[in-house]
């Protein structure tokens, strides 16, 4: 084990740059800035670079609350993909004028930039943030493998993505690390309001069930509205309505679905909301049809909510539930078991409550965000001495050692 204070000794602060692609609110950005906002100031000072500024992600942008909070924040620019080169020197010469010894990228885009610009500009430890096991990523797990040899470390958002990123993505097993995403609800998030009118007859008196996330192929909502079609029924859902909140290119597609399905009356799309937090409070049951994951948020937001679930059982959600998985899974969207398990947790209001209160206790003691914060600078650390001299060189420190590091 390393001995923290020593590498201390050789550095007055050890300088993190975070990239990520955008700031917009979603997922990743929101795990982004609880780990810069979380670092221990007295041994770090976080630095974020954001890729892009998308024109109509501006208004939910995390850049004012991040530089509000005391941390630079650096836009670089980026509008496509065509802007590779431009915002990797940029990249590069920021981290050489900062001199800074970390670079934690997270996502695909700010992933391969950011191996290269720090690379480029001579950042002694390069690491890689792995969020989702990319089954649908072919082309992208073969640029990871061709680049491994710029990441010193793949730290994934949980134990099953960090199997699939040696297996399926070829990186050594020595380099990949995991660290669960952590979770924090405030408050003021269960207070907050949002402008959106919910249009009739939405909100009067159903009891709801909600999904969260980006209207992607990822996330699996075309798959539960066309099972909806089979169990949205007067015997089974009488009394309930479903809300999917979130935006993205598939938007198109899943009106159509409800329209087609003749579910006007009884699934809302929601678009973007900033409430979405009290929104899930506010509902019965929580549902997760993602065809893959790595350590998704969402869940881990509405088990710390206290609401029952049922997910497909995709990469992090076994790591989320714990013992009461079986009762919460299902293999695919929209089949028997689906259906069976949903027409349990719809029927048992008892069984909502008690599975609600053993997710809530479970995320609460596991999924802490100053947890997740330590987590990532031990382990920066641990590599730090065992990579660079500055930082006191170390020995006999074995892979995967780190304490609280998976």
């Amino acid at each position: 084990m390393v001995d923290v204070n020593k590498v201390e000794k050789s550095v007055d602060r050890i300088r993190v740059a975070l990239v990520i692609t955008e700031l917009a609110v979603g997922g990743a950005e929101r795990a982004m800035y609880e780990l810069a906002t979380r670092l221990d100031r007295a041994r770090f000072t976080p630095t974020v670079f954001s890729l892009s500024v998308r024109a109509r992600d501006v208004a939910n942008s995390l850049a004012p609350s991040l530089r509000a909070f005391g941390v630079e924040t650096i836009e670089l620019g980026g509008r496509s993909a065509f802007d590779f080169l431009a915002v990797a020197r940029r990249l590069r010469a920021a981290l050489q004028d900062g001199q800074f010894d970390v670079l934690q990228s997270f996502m695909y885009h700010a992933n391969i930039v950011g191996r290269f610009a720090g690379r480029w500009a001579g950042v002694p430890l390069v690491c890689s943030g792995i969020r989702v096991a990319e089954r649908d990523g072919r082309l992208r797990l073969a640029f990871d493998r061709w680049t491994r040899g710029l990441v010193d470390a793949w730290i994934c958002v949980g134990e099953s993505v960090a199997s699939f990123t040696r297996a399926a993505g070829g990186i050594p097993g020595d380099r990949v690390y995991s660290i669960p995403n952590g979770v924090f609800i405030s408050p003021d998030d269960l207070t907050k309001r949002s402008d959106s009118e919910v249009p009739p007859p939405f909100g009067r008196g159903r009891k709801r069930m909600i999904a969260v996330g980006r209207l992607s192929r990822q996330k699996g909502f075309d798959e539960l509205l066309q099972g909806a079609r089979d169990w949205f029924t007067a015997e089974l859902a009488r009394d309930w309505e479903l809300w999917l909140v979130g935006d993205g290119e598939d938007r198109s597609k899943l009106a159509s679905l409800i329209e087609v399905g003749g579910l006007s009356d009884r699934v809302y799309l929601a678009g973007w909301r900033s409430d979405v937090r009290r929104l899930v409070a506010e509902s019965d049951l929580f549902l997760l049809p993602s065809r893959w994951e790595g350590m998704p948020n969402a869940l881990l937001e509405a088990c710390a909510l206290g609401k029952a679930c049922l997910c497909r059982d995709v990469e992090g959600v076994g790591e989320i539930l714990g013992a009461s998985r079986a009762e919460q899974t299902s293999a695919d969207a929209s089949g028997a078991e689906w259906r069976s398990r949903l027409a349990r947790l719809i029927e048992d209001a008892d069984l909502r409550e008690r599975l609600g209160e053993s997710n809530g206790a479970r995320v609460r003691a596991e999924f802490s965000l100053d947890s997740t914060a330590r987590r990532y600078e031990r382990l920066w650390l641990e590599l730090l001495a065992r990579k660079d001299g500055r930082f006191t060189e170390m020995s006999g420190v074995a892979p995967n050692s780190a304490d609280g590091v998976e």
